[in-house]
């Protein structure tokens, strides 16, 4: 039998889902698979949720990916201290960097205190209409921000375990996880963090590192003050 060639069909889809700014309501059921990050296998809160999504979606997301991160990178958006979900970046580039202002404070004889904070389930707890404001504020608009509001509205997932699955339920906050865009949207979200501190930044993802040289104790309040802001920001 002839191969079908459904690429056309695909990029007329596409095409229409840009232009009137609506994901297809199928793309947005999600399987939800856990993968266990630590502690006991027989609790829920020690597994992490990715989202089995359609092929036909994943394509287009690579595809808005692809402008989004070049218009970006265009206009120097994202944050310096952000090495996570970012090309040429990693979790090494942040420790060389990290270790490197660590070194000199030490050579001259200084001292360094560092805060170590992980947003605790920073991607399920995303609101939808802050990220929107950050995604028009960084030059998203017209039928692309309501594809972006389409595509985060009125997601549904279902559990899967051992070939049984839940109900569909709504998912009201958060950003995907295991879907092409998820990352992208989780980076713009987070990335206006180190705003407005005074204090040494460095992010991987929602992980962040908060240092400053101290050597006195107006030092220590200022760094403190920077924790106070963080606590504000995530609220």
């Amino acid at each position: 039998m002839p191969k079908l060639d459904i690429s056309p069909m695909l990029a007329d889809i596409y095409q229409c889902s840009i232009d009137t700014g609506i994901v297809p309501f199928k793309w947005k059921n999600a399987n939800i698979c856990g993968i266990i990050k630590k502690g006991k296998k027989s609790d829920p809160v020690n597994y992490r949720p990715i989202s089995l999504t359609c092929i036909a979606s994943k394509i287009l997301e690579h595809i808005i990916h692809s402008h989004v991160m070049k218009h970006l990178q265009q206009n120097n958006v994202l944050t310096d201290c952000q090495h996570g979900f970012r090309a040429k970046r990693s979790t090494e580039t942040q420790l060389i960097v990290t270790i490197h202002d660590l070194a000199n404070t030490i050579q001259r004889g200084e001292s360094t205190h560092v805060a170590v904070l992980d947003f605790s389930k920073a991607f399920d707890k995303v609101p939808h209409q802050r990220l929107l404001r950050k995604l028009h504020y960084y030059g998203t608009c017209g039928e692309l921000l309501d594809w972006f509001e389409s595509f985060l509205s009125q997601r549904y997932q279902s559990v899967v375990c051992e070939d049984k699955a839940s109900s569909p339920l709504l998912v009201t906050s958060g950003v995907p996880q295991g879907t092409v865009l998820g990352p992208l949207l989780f980076l713009l979200y987070i990335n206006d963090l180190s705003d407005n501190l005074q204090s040494t930044v460095k992010l991987f993802a929602g992980d962040a590192l908060l240092y400053d040289v101290i050597t006195s104790d107006s030092d220590c309040d200022r760094l403190q003050d920077d924790l106070h802001k963080l606590e504000q920001w995530q609220n």
